[in-house]
């Protein structure tokens, strides 16, 4: 799969599922919505449904969803007035609360989802990880990465069929069909005999398909181990104890090429852990970010009373200079990588 197409498809529905948890419950909140877009920049195609418009922008690099209250409509004919009933600032602070932090929620919901189809539908071959120098499969040009889909001309359903298969060959010639850089090789090796087995001198991983209430429960755990690891991360690079490691839109696009190459279970990794950083990234308490929104909102709460207007902008000023200190950062790692 090309590169730009992979990129399209992991960062837009990536995009499209973040703001679509903020669309569905302003909507089942009954907050107004102008405009439901993908991407930034002037529209290239849009349709208008209710109040709501729908757009696909020319820079596919996020999107956003316009709540009456939070954000001015393109036209100001479209704009409904304070005491609006759908005005977002009207709603109860639970309601607002949880339309701004669905969008992180729903990226988490795609990551398992993503996850549990991953362990349901990916089969990947054997894999050897590991080889015992010296022995047979050494000896007939093995190497780390290989991946067994034969063996004695039969696919490899599990790996319990190719290590049954060896064991039972000792002393005897052995075919296996070993996937190697997306090309067929034709191996031909003789196990040892040992302790009345054969073996051949490696160590084997395979990815199993798994039935799928099994896969849900997978996919949750995983997800939830995504989130512990990245947000010790992230713990680690503000302490300084881990080396800050960030990539902006360069090194994302990098990285879904590299992953695209090498199949669609790899892209889906990606894609996983892509989404939890996006949904761990607007949990921030920056302001102009979703996890700033909700410390804004709490603050308003404890105070009783909302904050002046003036405030609340220049805390979006410092959150914006915060976020672009992060991208610029992002960007100038992105290009120190490309020219090392």
């Amino acid at each position: 799969m090309p590169t730009i197409v992979a990129f399209i498809i992991v960062f837009g529905t990536i995009v499209f599922f973040h703001e679509l948890g903020h669309f569905l419950v302003a909507k089942l909140a009954g907050v107004v919505v102008y405009e439901f877009a993908l991407g930034f920049g002037p529209r290239l195609v849009h349709t208008k449904k209710g109040e709501t418009v729908y757009s696909i922008r020319l820079l596919p690099l996020g999107g956003f969803v316009k709540l009456a209250g939070m954000d001015e409509p393109e036209s100001e004919l479209e704009s409904i007035g304070e005491q609006h009933p759908g005005n977002f600032n009207n709603k109860p602070l639970p309601v607002r609360l949880a339309t701004i932090a669905a969008g992180p929620f729903m990226n988490f919901v795609f990551a398992a989802v993503i996850l549990a189809l991953y362990s349901a539908l990916i089969f990947i071959p054997p894999t050897i990880v590991a080889l015992v120098p010296g022995l047979p499969a050494e000896q007939v040009g093995l190497e780390l990465g290989d991946q067994v889909v034969q063996v004695n001309n039969a696919p490899v359903r599990d790996l319990d069929q190719l290590i049954g298969e060896i064991e039972a060959s000792a002393g005897q010639e052995l075919h296996l069909t070993i996937k190697r850089d997306n090309q067929l090789i034709d191996v031909t090796v003789i196990p040892e005999v040992e302790d009345g087995k054969g073996i051949i001198g490696v160590s084997l991983n395979a990815k199993q398909k798994v039935p799928f209430f099994q896969a849900i429960i997978n996919g949750v755990a995983q997800t939830w181990l995504f989130v512990k690891e990245t947000v010790l991360a992230i713990v680690g690079m503000f302490s300084g104890s881990v080396e800050p490691e960030l990539a902006g839109p360069i090194g994302i696009y990098q990285m879904v090429g590299v992953f695209a190459a090498q199949g669609i279970a790899s892209l889906m990794i990606l894609a996983a852990a892509l989404n939890i950083n996006l949904g761990l990234l607007n949990l921030l308490p920056i302001p102009v970010l979703d996890g700033g929104w909700l410390v804004i909102f709490i603050v308003e709460a404890l105070r009783g009373r909302p904050l002046k207007e003036e405030h609340r902008g220049i805390a979006q000023l410092v959150g914006l200079a915060l976020l672009l200190m992060l991208m610029v950062f992002a960007t100038y790692s992105d290009i120190t990588r490309l020219l090392s």
